[in-house]
């Protein structure tokens, strides 16, 4: 809901205010208002205006309306200094007093020239006070025509009136009213014209409306060749939109302009590492770490670019290169861990990850969490409690923190402490509701570890009594229903939560997985979860569930591509290794199945899957492997 506050605000914030700005007034020629006029100011008018301006200065607004009224009373036929002594009002809340003095400029400039444009867009100011937004639309169209008046006459037009009007028209949702206004004033400002598209742009952006945002992003950077922070906005304009060819060429754009902008050069990175282009990714994050004046930020930077391209191995190449070149620093340590523990490597993550201090700031918890995660995960469970107990001690309600300790109880096999831990925590009155959401859905999952799942299916259901559209909660729903063993209730819950949501990632992957499970409708099956691979490219998980479906239709040489692929993206992973062997048994490949099943043997040792499944998932593949060696054994035998 739009508030008269909002309306000010957006109207004061643009407006210039504070100090008077009427037109000087020493010199005879040419008027203010460009009537042609000669006339000469009083000495003691134009010294009570240089008064004004030196108390609005030194902070005295009071003493500059004063100082202003003792001018307008030597000089009261001056227009400028009308509009000077409304302005000082007007920073006094004076709405009355202001608006008579603005009206009484508009008589004596005839209602024409510069002068009468300020006193619009005063009024303008002072009907949105008021909350009457269709005056003060009506006020600053009147004081654009008068600026596009004078720059028909060969003088420079005056941009905030349309700046406010466009700032005027988002506010009240007209997106297309404000472009429109911009793009009027292009011909008579292009720079301003161009900067108030790329501001257009960047709230549509902000708004989760990329579509829209292309056009005038386009328009600034053609009306101002060197509006270079449109193109950028624009190149996330189209990665938004998934077009990254587009966003690729936005940004080369940017770099033809400045050849060492950081953000392209590591934006270009980017693009290349999630298209999969590792070899061009490197050669632009090299770029950035050559221009950057932060080497250590830059390797940062660099090894986060890798690490959600799902490339730990080339993050912890970059976050070493970092420490080799700038020597300790806790930031380049903390990336450096979660590489390593993205490869699995978790004794090695701990160490790195131990070398984080309290005093890293935003990155201590964090460290420590993820710390926790690599200890429990080798096993080390009381050190993983160690790990959290001073932080907790010092943030005990952080969320981030009583995940992880659950999470380390439970590895523990200490699953009762961590249900109540999580329980207590979910009732803390106090708690936000995406907070209470993200650790009912944790208390969920405790609760079927426990072997509880009837009330872990009661806890959600309660917590979306008072959230019924909680996209977590709701899927958390769905995916307790079908560890549970309530594989029509899991289905029922996700398709729900698609009606609600149509391009919940997640949702899509489950369900496309959940058909192919059973082995029916399979044509949805692969739909779904190829609408999933585009939202979630990156998702080795993802990438699993297609590979998974096009076995279950016998398509095993396209079912081993994509399942590669997963492998490719999430590391050691059992299950998909276990899906990998299955494709290449099914293509008769056995030594190559062998390694699979071998690796995904190993996967299952670093705690990192269910517990309660690991052992049954163990045991299948152990009975693969055998099978594969009697079919061996079997195919020498004469």
């Amino acid at each position: 809901m739009r508030t008269v506050a909002r309306h000010v605000l957006v109207l004061a914030l643009l407006a210039a205010a504070g100090a008077p700005r009427a037109a000087p007034l020493t010199r005879p020629g040419r008027s203010a208002d460009g009537a042609g006029s000669k006339r000469w100011a009083s000495a003691r008018a134009i010294a009570g205006y240089l008064e004004a301006h030196r108390r609005a200065r030194a902070g005295d607004p009071r003493g500059a309306v004063d100082a202003l009224r003792l001018a307008v009373a030597h000089d009261g036929t001056s227009p400028e200094l009308r509009v000077s002594l409304a302005e000082a009002l007007l920073e006094l809340d004076r709405f009355d007093a202001a608006e008579a003095e603005a009206r009484k400029a508009l008589e004596l400039a005839g209602g024409a020239g510069r002068t009468a444009s300020e006193a619009h867009v005063l009024l303008a100011r002072l009907a949105a006070g008021r909350d009457r937004i269709e005056e003060a639309t009506l006020e600053l169209r009147r004081a654009v025509r008068l600026e596009a008046d004078l720059a028909a006459r060969g003088e420079r037009a005056d941009a905030l009136p349309w700046r406010l009007l466009a700032d005027l028209y988002l506010d009240l949702g007209d997106e297309a009213a404000a472009a429109r206004t911009l793009e009027d004033l292009g011909p008579h400002a292009p720079a301003e014209a161009a900067a108030g598209l790329r501001e257009l742009g960047r709230a549509l952006l902000d708004r989760g409306q990329p579509g829209r945002a292309e056009h005038g992003l386009r328009r600034a950077a053609e009306l101002d060749p060197a509006e270079v922070e449109a193109l950028r906005l624009l190149a996330a304009a189209h990665e938004a939109l998934g077009r990254d060819g587009e966003a690729r060429d936005d940004h080369l754009a940017v770099l033809r302009r400045e050849p060492d902008d950081a953000a392209s050069l590591v934006a270009l990175g980017h693009l290349a590492a999630q298209a999969g282009d590792a070899e061009r990714a490197r050669e632009w994050f090299r770029r950035h770490a050559r221009a950057a004046g932060d080497r250590s930020e830059a390797h940062l930077r660099i090894a986060f670019e890798w690490l959600e391209a799902g490339r730990p191995a080339d993050a912890l190449a970059a976050a070493r290169q970092g420490l080799g070149e700038v020597g300790p620093d806790a930031r380049l340590r903390f990336a450096e861990g979660l590489a390593l523990r993205e490869l699995r490597r978790y004794p090695e993550a701990a160490t790195a990850l131990q070398a984080v201090p309290p005093s890293a700031d935003v990155y201590w918890i964090p460290a420590r969490v993820a710390l926790a995660d690599a200890l429990s995960r080798a096993g080390r469970h009381a050190e993983a409690e160690r790990a959290l107990a001073a932080p907790l001690a010092d943030f005990p309600k952080d969320v981030r923190l009583v995940l992880a300790r659950a999470a380390a109880l439970s590895r523990a096999g200490r699953r009762a402490e961590a249900v109540a831990l999580l329980r207590g925590a979910a009732s803390e009155k106090t708690r936000a509701k995406a907070e209470v959401a993200e650790l009912t859905a944790a208390l969920a999952d405790a609760l079927v570890r426990a072997g509880k799942a009837a009330e872990a299916v009661s806890a959600l259901r309660s917590a979306l009594a008072s959230d019924p559209r909680d996209q977590a909660l709701l899927y958390a729903l769905g995916a307790t229903y079908h560890r549970a063993g309530q594989l029509d209730a899991a289905v029922a819950q996700m398709q729900a939560l698609l009606a609600l949501v149509p391009d919940h990632a997640e949702a899509l992957n489950f369900m496309g997985y959940a058909l192919a499970e059973r082995g029916t409708r399979l044509d949805e099956a692969e739909r779904l979860v190829r609408r999933a691979v585009e939202l979630r490219p990156r998702s080795g998980h993802v990438r699993d569930s297609l590979g998974w479906v096009l076995f279950r239709r016998g398509e095993y040489a396209r079912a081993a591509e994509a399942l590669e692929q997963a492998d490719a993206l999430a590391g050691p992973d059992a299950v998909i290794l276990e899906h990998l062997g299955d494709a290449y048994r099914a293509l008769a490949r056995t030594a190559d199945a062998a390694q699979a099943y071998r690796r995904a043997l190993g996967a299952g040792e670093d705690g990192g899957e269910d517990a309660d499944d690991g052992p049954r998932r163990r045991a299948g593949i152990e009975r693969k492997l055998r099978e594969l060696g009697a079919t061996a054994r079997s195919r020498a035998t004469p």
